[in-house]
């Protein structure tokens, strides 16, 4: 007998309202039918017009090959009828709008309704409307790149939500944080008019600067509610940020400290006098220099040490517990009240993303060479 002869006795089942159901009764089809062909089966039972697509589940498993194949690979017994449930298919996504950018998008979180948020290698973070139209263009006023080097590309971003004193206006308030290639964490107080469909930061051309990591960051997460940063990076740290903390750039601060008013000035292409252009450091072009004053707070945030290599992940549980992986094959729990590794787990793959469910109970994570 050739599977174009098989027959299967399947009884479809449902959990749709009373207008989709057929009665319970098996019903013998081609062992060779797909999904598709057992969503004609059902419109033809339920005489549907327009015709609607359907998904099958055989024990809790989309039928993604021919009834036959499923039945044998799942060594379901012929001798009663398969019990086969049906819902609606889920078309695939179609695309509402494109958002141009200048050089490779590196970052994307939607994670607050009003807005998303993009982060650029070319630099930049970008915030737009869930539809797709741009709001505003986010420019680190602190670096000043000097010729033949690159940008301080952004790595990943993260939105903050809304402060409590959010106007009553119409406009509402978020904060856009981004962690760049420069070691750099920079967050932007924006306002966001729904009424106006535009976006202008809070503080112009201004933004919040974090400094500590060593090298690159890779991931920057917000803590439930959006009090809380967690960053990790090359250095192999994990770090966590007040909302408030950082400090506000300053256009005295020049490769990372302030400058000195000298009356030594240099002069400009065009003869005039000009004041060195404000920056921070440049990888791989300017030497670190030693840990300026005023940039003692910064001191503040908790550093959680454990990893053996790049950390290229965190992600929050709740709001005191965050949960970190890397390329050393870690999986790690922090408690940010203690600073503790309270939990770590050895995977068999560098970690590159991961998220968890809120509460608790589960992480997921992906990592180099799992498809």
């Amino acid at each position: 007998m050739t599977s174009e002869e098989v027959q299967i006795s399947c009884k479809f089942v449902t959990r749709l309202p009373e207008q989709y159901r057929i009665a319970p009764t098996p019903i013998a089809v081609p062992g060779k039918l797909t999904r598709y062909g057992l969503s004609e089966v059902i419109n033809h039972l339920l005489n549907l017009d327009p015709p609607k697509p359907f998904d099958f589940l055989v024990q809790g498993e989309l039928v993604r090959t021919s009834l036959e194949k499923l039945v044998v690979r799942k060594a379901i017994s012929a001798e009663s009828a398969l019990e086969v449930e049906y819902i609606p298919a889920v078309a695939p996504p179609s695309e509402e709008a494109t958002g141009k950018h200048e050089d490779w998008v590196s970052a994307v979180d939607g994670s607050w309704a009003a807005a998303v948020a993009t982060g650029c290698y070319d630099g930049t973070a970008r915030l737009w409307t869930p539809g797709g139209a741009q709001l505003i263009r986010l420019s680190p006023p602190d670096v000043a790149v000097p010729e033949g080097a690159s940008t301080a590309a952004v790595t990943t971003v993260c939105l903050l939500p809304p402060a409590p004193d959010s106007h009553p206006d119409g406009s509402t308030g978020c904060v856009v944080v981004a962690g760049g290639h420069d070691g750099v964490i920079r967050a932007w107080g924006v306002e966001v008019d729904a009424k106006r469909g535009g976006a202008s930061a809070v503080a112009n051309e201004t933004c919040n600067l974090f400094v500590g990591h060593v090298g690159a960051v890779k991931c920057v997460a917000s803590a439930p509610g959006g009090e809380r940063v967690a960053s990790c990076g090359h250095d192999h740290t994990v770090r966590v940020w007040h909302r408030d903390a950082g400090f506000a750039f300053d256009k005295n601060v020049s490769a990372g400290r302030k400058t000195k008013k000298s009356s030594k000035r240099r002069k400009g292409d065009d003869g005039d006098d000009a004041e060195p252009a404000p920056r921070f450091l440049v990888p791989g072009v300017d030497e670190p220099p030693p840990t300026p004053e005023h940039l003692a707070p910064l001191g503040k945030e908790l550093v959680l040490n454990g990893h053996t290599d790049s950390v290229s992940a965190v992600a929050w549980e709740s709001v005191d517990v965050v949960w970190s992986g890397g390329f050393d094959h870690a999986l790690k729990s922090w408690d940010v009240e203690t600073g503790k590794n309270t939990q770590s787990y050895d995977v068999p793959k560098a970690i590159m993303g991961m998220a968890c469910v809120a509460g608790g109970g589960r992480v997921a994570w992906c990592g180099g060479g799992i498809r």
